[in-house]
C-alpha cells in the first residue's frame, strides 16, 4: 500500500466515523503500526493547516483522532443547521466544570464542598449539553455517581487532554484536596503513595501497547522494563558475552551505568551515556533479554532503578513479574493473556513491520522456548499475581481492554482519592 493510498484511507476512515477514532484502532484499520500511524495523522493535520480552500482541520483527543470544521465558519454551519446548542455557560457551570476537569472522577459532594452550594440542577445541564458524564459509581453508602469530562468538553474548549488545563492556585483546588485528603485519611489511615499500575503477561499479549493507550488516557509515564533487560542483553552480546554467563554478566554491571529518560513521554534506555532504544527489538535481543533476565544479578541491578522511580511518581510497568516480585504491593494489577496462536501472530506482524523474515511456525517455536524460560525460571517466574485482574486478549479490542481497565482503576481510585490529583498533576 503505498504513502498516498494510506493518506486516502486515513481520511475515509475520519470522515465516516464521525466521533474521534481510537489511533490504535485507526493502525489496525490501516494494518500500519502505531509510529506509522501517528506519522500519517500529522502529515494529515498539517496537510489541511496549509491549505487555505479547505474548512476542515485534525483533532487530537486522548489518544483519539477526529475530523472537525474550522471555528472561522461557525457562522455558516450555524446558518445552516441552526444553533443546535448554546455554548454560553453560566458561572455557576463553568465553577463546576473547573471542579471537575481538575479532580475527575468527582461526585456531586465534592463539587458541593468546593462550591458551597448545591449543584445537582448545574451537573444536570452540563450533562445535557454532553460535556459531563457518569463514569461509574463510588463503593460507598449512596454509590454516588463518578463524574468526568467529555471529549466533547476538550473539543469546545481546544484540548487535546485534561493535561493541557492551566496549573490553578485557587481556593477550590486546595479545599478539594483537603476534603479527599480527609477522606483518605478516614479510608485507609496512611500516606499515600504514588499509583503504580502492575501489568503482566506473556510475549504478545498487547502489554506494551496497551500500557502506551493507558499512559495517554490517564496522563501517567509509562516505564518498558522489558527494555532494560533487552539493553542489557544487546551489551553482554556487544562485548562477546554469552548473556547467560552469570559472573561475566556480574562483571560488566559492575561497570555498566544505566538511566531511564522518560521525557516528552518517550522512554530512551541510556546505557553508558548511549541510547540503546534503536537496537532493542531484534529476535537476537529478545533472546538475550531472555537469558539475561533469568540471572540473580541482573534482576537485582534494574528491579533497584525500578522501584526507585516508583517511589518518586506515578507509574504503569508492563512485564512478566511486576506485580509479584517488583512491585509485589501495587495497588492496581493486571495479567494479560491470549491464545498461543494469536499472540503468535501478534509477534509475525510485528516482525514483518520491522523487516525481519520469519515464519509463523518459526515464531511459535520461538515463543514456546521463551515462554518455557520464563515460566520455569527460579527467580520470579512469569504468574499471574493472586490479586491481579486476568483479561483474555485473544477475541478483544485494544480499546474495549483499555475500557476495562479504567473502569478498575477508577474502582480502584476512590480508596485512594488523591491518585488522581497526581495524576493531572
Amino acid at each position: 500500500m503505498s504513502e498516498v493510498d494510506k493518506m486516502a484511507r486515513l481520511e475515509a476512515l475520519l470522515f465516516v466515523s464521525g466521533d474521534p477514532l481510537a489511533n490504535a484502532d485507526i493502525a489496525t484499520y490501516l494494518e500500519v503500526d502505531a509510529d506509522e500511524a501517528a506519522s500519517l495523522i500529522e502529515q494529515l493535520k498539517r496537510r489541511y493547516q496549509r491549505d487555505p480552500m479547505s474548512g476542515l482541520i485534525v483533532r487530537q483527543i486522548e489518544g483519539a483522532t477526529s475530523l472537525g470544521t474550522k471555528p472561522v465558519y461557525a457562522d455558516t454551519l450555524e446558518a445552516f443547521y441552526g444553533k443546535v446548542r448554546d455554548l454560553k455557560l453560566t458561572d455557576a457551570a463553568y465553577e463546576t466544570l473547573a471542579v471537575i476537569a481538575y479532580n475527575a472522577p468527582a461526585t456531586r459532594a465534592e463539587i458541593e464542598t468546593v462550591r458551597g452550594v448545591n449543584s445537582d440542577s448545574v451537573v444536570s445541564r452540563l450533562i445535557e449539553r454532553g460535556l459531563v458524564r457518569e463514569v461509574g459509581t463510588l463503593e460507598t453508602p449512596g454509590r454516588p455517581a463518578l463524574l468526568d469530562v467529555t471529549e466533547q468538553f476538550l473539543m469546545d474548549f481546544g484540548l487535546s487532554s485534561t493535561r493541557e488545563l492551566p496549573p490553578v492556585d485557587l481556593m477550590m483546588y486546595d479545599t478539594i484536596t483537603e476534603f479527599t485528603q480527609e477522606r483518605q485519611s478516614a479510608a485507609i489511615g496512611a500516606a499515600p503513595k504514588p499509583l503504580v499500575i502492575a501489568i503482566d503477561g506473556p510475549s504478545g499479549s498487547g502489554k506494551s501497547t496497551i500500557a502506551r493507550l493507558l499512559s495517554e488516557h490517564l496522563g501517567i509515564l509509562t516505564l518498558d522494563t522489558g527494555a532494560m533487560y533487552r539493553a542489557l542483553g544487546v551489551k553482554a552480546l556487544r562485548l562477546g558475552i554469552s548473556p547467560s554467563d552469570q559472573e561475566a554478566v556480574r562483571a560488566m554491571l559492575s561497570e555498566t551505568s544505566m538511566e531511564i529518560d522518560l521525557a516528552d513521554r518517550v522512554q530512551k534506555t541510556i546505557v553508558d551515556g548511549s541510547d540503546y532504544t534503536p537496537y532493542i527489538r531484534t529476535p537476537e535481543a529478545s533472546k538475550a533479554a531472555s537469558d539475561i533476565s533469568v540471572l540473580p544479578v541482573t534482576r537485582e541491578y534494574c528491579v533497584r532503578i525500578q522501584r526507585e522511580i516508583g517511589k518518586r511518581q506515578a507509574l504503569i510497568l508492563d512485564g512478566r513479574d511486576i506485580g509479584t516480585y517488583v512491585f509485589p504491593d501495587a495497588p492496581v494489577k493486571f495479567f494479560l493473556t491470549a491464545s498461543h496462536e494469536v499472540r503468535a501472530k501478534r509477534r509475525l506482524v510485528d516482525l514483518e513491520r520491522a523487516g525481519v523474515p520469519s515464519t509463523l511456525e518459526e515464531v511459535m517455536r520461538e515463543m514456546e522456548i521463551r515462554d518455557r524460560q520464563d515460566s520455569e525460571r527460579q527467580l520470579a517466574p512469569t504468574k499471574r499475581a493472586d490479586d491481579a485482574i486476568l483479561i483474555d486478549t485473544s477475541e478483544m479490542s485494544i480499546r474495549e481492554v483499555v475500557d476495562v481497565m479504567i473502569d478498575v482503576i477508577r474502582q480502584r481510585e476512590q480508596v485512594q482519592p488523591s491518585w488522581s490529583q497526581s495524576r493531572h498533576g
